[in-house]
């Protein structure tokens, strides 16, 4: 299981400003992790992750590179109060 922070500018209320990218990140970063994709999640923007606030791109890496193969069994995602949060549990198959 690993847990990561998204995008912590999510709405008005978020301790970042509002961006308008947060939302699309986020959902890109589920996708990946929903289907267990590691090559997705080593090729994160470093950059936009930076702009973003998503801390957990480097947790999300570190999970890419350990050997599988892969399956999700179940991809979360929540942002209360603006800051996203992953979590996924992958299984090796």
């Amino acid at each position: 299981m690993i847990l990561g922070d998204g995008s912590t500018r999510h709405g008005l209320r978020s301790p970042g400003s509002n961006d308008e990218r947060s939302g699309p990140f986020d959902a890109h970063v589920h996708e990946l992790l929903a289907s267990a994709d590691v090559d997705g999640l080593l090729a994160l923007d470093l950059e936009l992750a930076r702009e973003l606030g998503a801390q957990g791109r480097a947790a999300w890496q570190v999970l890419a590179g350990v050997p599988g193969p892969w399956r999700c069994a179940s991809a979360e995602f929540f942002a209360p109060f603006g800051v996203g949060y992953h979590v996924a549990v992958w299984e090796r198959q």
